[in-house]
């Protein structure tokens, strides 16, 4: 909590990453993410930092809960994450932790804290009774550009940026949200990319054909990208588990 010396506060925050470092990315999955870096701040300065593993990625069911469950436990003052799931924001809620949503990389996004810049994600949810099960879920949401709104049987564009339609998957919610949505590929202050996470906020990005760059962009947001040979939303969902890591700007889709 916080500490008073005179002048001097001290706090101590939680952030989901992908790494074990300051120079470590934000990892849009709370309940997946690798590493919790918690680090404290004397009058906003970084005087020390330790990595914790996650103890939720290793569960089956019940990530988020079980991330949260720890994040109460290190005692930390506030969270930065990417996205939040219902079940895990209950869990907090218990311990009054303030829940901040941030992407990029972790030295510039304590900057952009401690500058007030980050938006708090908002905690309040439905209770749950004391007797009720807490149904298992997960806070990914995927990305897809489309060719057509065909709801679950849409087709999956081959040319990301230029997709006629996006569809953002909900797996919380279980359900698909289909969008027209043209990029401005012109704008020199956001990128495609920038566009994307400012209209859609995904925690995951599945392509049949992406370039290089947007794969560098995304990748320093601490979004994930998945592809595999399957052409439709219906069937990536359905075989998730299936699917390969996009790290080069090869693609399923062309030939």
């Amino acid at each position: 909590m916080w500490s008073r010396n005179g002048k001097k506060i001290k706090m101590e925050i939680a952030i989901s990453t992908n790494g074990n470092s300051l120079d470590s990315l934000v990892d849009q999955r709370f309940g997946r993410c690798n590493y919790f870096l918690v680090i404290e701040l004397l009058n906003q300065e970084i005087i020390n930092f330790k990595a914790v593993e996650n103890e939720g990625a290793k569960q089956g069911h019940g990530a988020g809960i079980k991330a949260a469950q720890q994040i109460n436990k290190l005692n930390v003052n506030f969270l930065i994450t990417g996205n939040l799931g219902p079940n895990a924001a209950n869990v907090l809620n218990q311990s009054e932790i303030k829940v901040y949503q941030g992407t990029g990389n972790i030295r510039e996004v304590i900057e952009k804290f401690n500058n007030n810049e980050l938006k708090e994600i908002s905690q309040t949810v439905e209770g749950h009774s004391n007797t009720e099960t807490i149904k298992e879920k997960s806070d990914e949401r995927i990305f897809f550009p489309l060719i057509n709104d065909k709801g679950i049987d849409s087709d999956i564009s081959t040319h990301f940026g230029h997709a006629p339609y996006f569809g953002v998957y909900d797996k919380v919610k279980n359900e698909l949200k289909i969008i027209e949505m043209k990029l401005d590929h012109t704008n020199s202050t956001k990128s495609p990319v920038d566009q994307i996470i400012e209209t859609v906020n995904p925690t995951t990005i599945f392509a049949l054909g992406i370039g290089a760059r947007a794969i560098q962009l995304f990748n320093e947001k601490g979004i994930s990208i998945k592809t595999g040979n399957f052409k439709i939303v219906k069937e990536v969902i359905e075989n998730w588990d299936k699917l390969d890591s996009q790290i080069k700007s090869c693609a399923y889709g062309h030939n």
